[in-house]
């Protein structure tokens, strides 16, 4: 289909999901988000991101999910059961550009990003990215800043790739789009996965994920053994909040690139 600057995609209208309200971090909870002022539960981060992303994954398919780029920022919580809107809006032609945004039921802005289709990709260098075991669950770092520093090796996640367990996934996203039925996976999975890192990596408490720059660099394989390997890139604090960056590059087999992540939460939420 034809594109032109300033052209609005068809927008995204989705009633959010709190699949987050049994995990161990409580900052999905009523309870543990009123702790830090919250009205309710926080709809976790994954979700928001995949619902930002939906209207470039409507317009362009396969072909964002194999060689697309990603930015998205989470500025304002998302809650349980609000009808949350994501609109996309055409930014440029060559590369093909778009500025996202998603809106809570009240018009409020929670989130803001950019998407693309770029004409390349910087290359990646595996060696930069060493594996690491991860740490056993009593020498994972404490959730404070002070523990690590740029450029500190976070332990490597290893999994399989498994598309059939892919509908519990899709469910909590709240995504019926035909497109994950057809052996390709979610790419807010690969977010979640990301999450997963900083939680093998940190003994965390409540925390939040705040942002994601994602590059996607092939399609993974149902059932390929891929790593998700990094390391710290950056911390800082913000009123008292304590934030890691992260920079991660998941590899399927003989090292192929699948994408790259550079992840940001906040790991301890009063300092």
């Amino acid at each position: 289909m034809p594109f032109l600057v300033g052209e609005n995609l068809p927008f995204y209208e989705v009633v959010a999901r709190n699949y987050g309200a049994a995990h161990a971090n409580k900052i999905h909870s009523d309870e543990g988000a009123a702790e830090h002022g919250f009205a309710g539960a926080l709809v976790p981060g994954v979700a928001m991101y995949a619902y930002l992303t939906r209207p470039i994954v409507d317009a362009l398919g396969v072909e964002w999910l194999a060689r697309g780029s990603v930015a998205a920022k989470f500025i304002h919580p998302i809650y349980d059961a609000e009808t949350v809107r994501a609109e996309a809006k055409i930014s440029s032609i060559e590369p093909l550009g778009f500025e996202l945004q998603l809106f809570n039921s009240e018009n409020k802005l929670c989130a803001i990003g950019s998407a693309a289709m770029p004409t390349t990709l910087p290359t990646i260098d595996s060696g930069e990215y060493p594996t690491k075991a991860l740490p056993g669950e009593d020498a994972r770092w404490p959730a404070t800043i002070a523990s690590v520093k740029s450029g500190d090796v976070l332990g490597s996640l290893d999994f399989k790739l498994d598309l059939a367990a892919q509908p519990e996934f899709l469910e909590n996203m709240v995504d019926g789009s035909p497109l994950y039925r057809s052996g390709v996976c979610h790419p807010a999975f690969w977010i979640a996965q990301a999450n997963e890192v900083f939680m093998q990596n940190f003994a965390l408490g409540m925390w939040i994920h705040i942002a994601s720059e994602t590059r996607h660099y092939d399609l993974a394989r149902d059932g390929e053994r891929l790593t998700i390997r990094g390391r710290v890139v950056e911390t800082s604090e913000r009123r008292g909040r304590e934030i890691v960056t992260a920079n991660l590059v998941i590899f399927g087999e003989a090292d192929r690139v699948i994408a790259t992540i550079k992840h940001s939460a906040i790991i301890r939420l009063v300092s």
